[in-house]
């Protein structure tokens, strides 16, 4: 194997993480974006096959060396539902902060970076919850500037993932991009999130990352939930993983009952009544809107003004949108609260004022977009496939199976994005296999996700952030 540092020159010289600009691959021709997101994944590849002890591990063990062929392309994906979930199996635990420094080796070993070893001494025995093992693990390594992600998904089994300035930026440069493209946001837009701000949730801290980097000042940003949302609270209120003994009973019996109670007596009608706020405020004012937040918060803001008899007028080229899916059971339909808010929310036409779906997950340094077609559009620069039973990939522009990706550029130096999902799509113009007869109606080229198709399958019981629509 090469040099580490060697390496390194190469990973930034050949793949050009610094100088490609994701908004280029819109301009390219297909011929050209497929080349150079071949030569991506070949490159990227390589330099983690070298330097990823658990992804050469997995790919060893399917016969793939370090040089790949196309044929091969499947044998790199590794599940999303596993991949960042693994330490449950090396630790024997979910709770990483019972075992900070078999978490550590964990980490070292999906990395594709050295981490100094002997900081790990520096590390207590236990931790009292994951989110103070993972504040300890920014601030010991804060020359690496480490950014600890997490799912917000149903099973409480946190997912895990390290990013680094330079993943982080193009991460925000990806979501930023999307929000331009598909949902029309500019800087003269005011956001309002129905999330908490201080959460390691990864999609309330991309869209926070991405709004500013499209040149929101702070003060035209809100989060309307005023409490934080750390792992532990996350996985106490999904009611599905306890710890042992008497915490975890005390966990299951008092807390889970009274942070459902607080999460549907306080804390949402509080966020709902901020951002029912903001939009009034807007509406006076005649500023444009951006409403993000899950179909069960906004269907509450629609609820609340029938209550009133009122419907907002807001300024044209305003956007209601929404992701994630229902992490819950709940008596009403997608469709239904589409209706409820074209009822309640228009714009200075009298124009109901669209809603747009989005859908993506953790493991994903993308979003897909829905278009006003409901399709979602994948990112240019994200080689997006469906697989067959087999875990072959489905060779047609038309094509229904699990979703995968490769993102060449999404995990950085840190780990390769190279991901099989367990959501069932039609995936449209995925792969090489465009056709142009086959384009959205919208105009725009590219793979997409067909309207109502995407369906969770649980092989294994697990999935990330927004993992179902």
């Amino acid at each position: 194997m090469q040099n580490l540092a060697k390496l390194s020159t190469d990973f930034n010289d050949t793949l050009l993480l610094e100088e490609i600009e994701l908004e280029r691959f819109w301009e390219m021709t297909p011929e050209s974006r497929e080349y150079l997101i071949w030569e991506a994944i070949q490159k990227t590849h390589r330099w983690h096959f070298a330097c990823n002890p658990a992804y050469r591990r997995t790919v060893m063990a399917r016969q793939v060396g370090e040089t790949i062929h196309k044929e091969e392309l499947s044998r790199l994906l590794r599940p999303t539902a596993q991949t960042f979930k693994s330490y449950i199996d090396l630790l024997g635990t979910p709770f990483p902060h019972d075992e900070p420094q078999a978490f550590l080796n964990w980490i070292a070993d999906q990395l594709s970076i050295e981490l100094p070893r002997e900081r790990f001494t520096r590390f207590h025995k236990r931790y009292a919850s994951l989110e103070k093992l993972l504040g300890e693990f920014e601030r010991i390594f804060a020359d690496f500037s480490f950014e600890i992600l997490t799912s917000s998904g149903t099973s409480g089994r946190a997912t895990i993932m390290v990013r680094d300035e330079q993943g982080i930026e193009k991460t925000v440069q990806s979501f930023y991009l999307a929000f331009q493209r598909y949902f029309g946001m500019r800087a003269e837009h005011r956001a309002v999130f129905i999330m908490p701000q201080k959460t390691r949730i990864a999609m309330a801290r991309m869209a926070d990352f991405s709004i500013r980097r499209i040149g929101l000042p702070k003060e035209r940003v809100h989060f309307t939930i005023p409490f934080p949302a750390h792992p532990d609270q996350v996985r106490v209120r999904t009611g599905r993983t306890y710890r042992s003994g008497i915490q975890g009973w005390l966990e299951k019996r008092l807390l889970h009952p009274f942070m459902n109670f607080a999460n549907e007596r306080l804390v949402m009608p509080q966020a709902v009544e901020r951002a029912l706020a903001f939009l009034k405020q807007a509406e006076a004012q005649g500023e444009k809107i951006l409403l993000f937040g899950g179909w069960i918060q906004l269907h509450s803001l629609a609820l609340r003004l029938k209550e009133e008899g009122r419907t907002l007028r807001l300024a044209e080229g305003s956007l209601l949108g929404t992701g994630g899916g229902f992490k819950e059971q709940y008596p009403h339909s997608a469709a239904e609260i589409r209706q409820d808010l074209s009822d309640v929310i228009h714009d200075t036409k009298d124009t109901p004022v669209p809603l747009r779906d989005v859908y993506g997950m953790a493991e994903a340094n993308w979003a897909a977009m829905q278009c006003a077609y409901g399709n979602y559009h994948i990112p240019p620069w994200v080689y997006a496939v469906t697989l067959d039973e087999d875990d072959r990939i489905i060779p047609t522009a038309d094509s229904t199976g699990l979703l995968a990706f490769f993102d060449p550029f999404g995990g950085g130096r840190l780990f390769p994005a190279f991901f099989k999902t367990t959501d069932r799509v039609r995936l449209i113009n995925g792969g090489n296999q465009a056709q142009t007869d086959l384009n959205c109606p919208c105009g725009e080229e590219g793979a997409y996700i067909l309207n109502d198709s995407i369906r969770r399958v649980d092989l294994l019981e697990e999935a990330g952030c927004a993992a179902q629509i």
